[in-house]
């Protein structure tokens, strides 16, 4: 099943420095938003307890770093990205001249187009979707668990299960979904280019024999089931995502409720303990 990925990536080993550098810097982009959501959500809970901090010019900094960061990850990797991309299109056309006809295993050109273009928009997202936001996520994410783990274990374990149904069980249903509407997808484009292509070639003797409404009304056909596959397909997609979206608030809530009933116990004293302790750290 990874045969193919692994493929690419050796295809890609040219433009190994542009990724290593792009994931670097987003790397450096996601450090940087970790330690201002961290910041700032320090501050508004020692502004709800009533304590009164200095904010300091280090978290002014940090912001611009996220904001210049963050546009020198997009520069980075969607130029890696492009590269790779080239050097896939240049080895696969390579591959088609050595083969020649007899190497296309009779498909018509149709067919050959829609496998082309939809390979090729399918690995445009590996870089940006896949490859980079999993090497930040398996970086940061065991020193996320370590400083949660500091204050509440709990709510360590639930990021961690979070993290691991986000980041790979929904994936790993998504592919199963959506294989079927994927191949449904391209077979459907494939037959929709065969039959423009044909519509196209034979024109002469369609005028000849009267034969446009006949071939228009096969055109649309194929286009109607190019769209129920597409539809088919962004649905699975969607509900995926949209179960994705709602496990972060929703541990979010669960994290809140958690400590909230930690500082009910307590009274609060912990949390503005921690935060009257900080604030003299600062001052000193």
């Amino acid at each position: 099943m990874l045969a193919p990925l692994l493929r690419v990536i050796l295809i890609w080993r040219r433009q190994a420095p542009a990724i290593v550098f792009g994931a670097l810097v987003a790397l450096a982009s996601l450090a940087a938003g970790i330690a201002l959501m961290a910041a700032a959500g320090h501050y508004i809970a020692a502004a709800a307890l009533g304590i009164t901090l200095a904010v300091p010019v280090a978290l002014e900094v940090t912001g611009v770093a996220r904001v210049v960061l963050r546009y020198l990850e997009r520069l980075t990797t969607h130029d890696a990205t492009f590269r790779a991309l080239a050097a896939l299109r240049l080895w696969f056309y390579r591959g088609l001249a050595r083969s020649a006809a007899g190497g296309l295993g009779f498909r018509r050109s149709g067919d050959v187009l829609a496998r082309l273009v939809n390979d090729i928009e399918a690995l445009d997202g590996v870089l940006l979707r896949l490859l980079i936001p999993l090497l930040g996520a398996a970086m940061l994410v065991p020193v996320l668990l370590v400083a949660v783990a500091r204050d509440d274990e709990t709510a360590a374990a639930l990021v961690l299960v979070l993290f691991a149904v986000v980041a790979f069980v929904m994936p790993w249903r998504a592919m199963l979904a959506a294989r079927a509407a994927a191949a449904d997808e391209t077979e459907a484009g494939g037959a929709l280019r065969v039959s423009v292509l044909d519509t196209l070639t034979g024109l002469r003797e369609i005028k000849v024999y009267e034969a446009e409404g006949r071939m228009l009304a096969g055109v649309q056909w194929q286009e109607s089931r190019l769209f129920r596959a597409e539809r088919d397909l962004a649905a699975r997609g969607g509900a995926l995502q949209g179960l994705a979206f709602l496990a972060t608030p929703g541990g979010t809530a669960c994290g809140a409720a958690d400590s909230w009933r930690e500082s009910g116990r307590g009274g609060g004293g912990g949390v503005r303990r921690r935060c009257r302790l900080r604030g003299s750290g600062r001052h000193a």
